[in-house]
């Protein structure tokens, strides 16, 4: 009897699982072969679910940017007071800062190497869908995305100094305040 596989799981699993491995070793560092072997599987599974390294990343990207949005608003409700949405974001950013801050890394490693208007548009895209999630549920606009950024930046160059309680002062008096 042939083994039954689950295919969107199993593309989910490597999706998730392909993010690490970019993220540690660097968009430009690994081939197809790296990431099948690295990721326990044929070079044939790997080409099943994506057409090439770049495909792999583009679906990893959009994947992740739809799991983590459906994480942090997974427990937003729409009657929520906007210091009680602030703080459910905050929460979610503080709990996968590390992750986060391993994202950005990889954006900007992945730009650095793959410079083309695709792939530029690719992280524009997912970019926005995070920002847009972001000043819908904490109603603060551009500029608290920027403080947002800056709280993950600072915690990579400046661990010993990064106080994240500063900028959840700051995102909640942008939040009240509207231009």
């Amino acid at each position: 009897m042939p083994k039954i596989v689950d295919h969107a799981a199993q593309r989910a699993a490597l999706l998730n699982q392909s993010f690490f491995l970019f993220a540690d070793k660097g968009y430009a560092a690994l081939s197809m072969r790296n990431l099948a072997h690295e990721l326990g599987v044929s070079t044939g599974t790997l080409y099943h679910y994506f057409a090439s390294k770049e495909a792999m990343f583009d679906q990893m990207v959009a994947w992740l940017t739809e799991r983590d949005i459906l994480q942090a608003t997974a427990d937003f409700t729409p009657d929520a007071s906007p210091e009680e949405r602030l703080q459910l974001v905050f929460e979610w950013v503080r709990s996968n800062e590390v992750y986060l801050q391993k994202m950005l890394l990889l954006v900007f490693d992945f730009q650095r190497h793959r410079n083309e208007p695709q792939a530029h548009a690719l992280i524009a895209t997912a970019t926005s869908r995070y920002r847009e999630t972001f000043c819908e549920m904490v109603g603060c606009g551009n500029v608290g995305w920027s403080v947002l950024l800056g709280m993950l930046i600072q915690g990579l160059l400046e661990s010993s100094s990064h106080n994240p309680e500063e900028h959840l002062a700051a995102l909640a008096s942008i939040a009240q305040w509207s231009p």
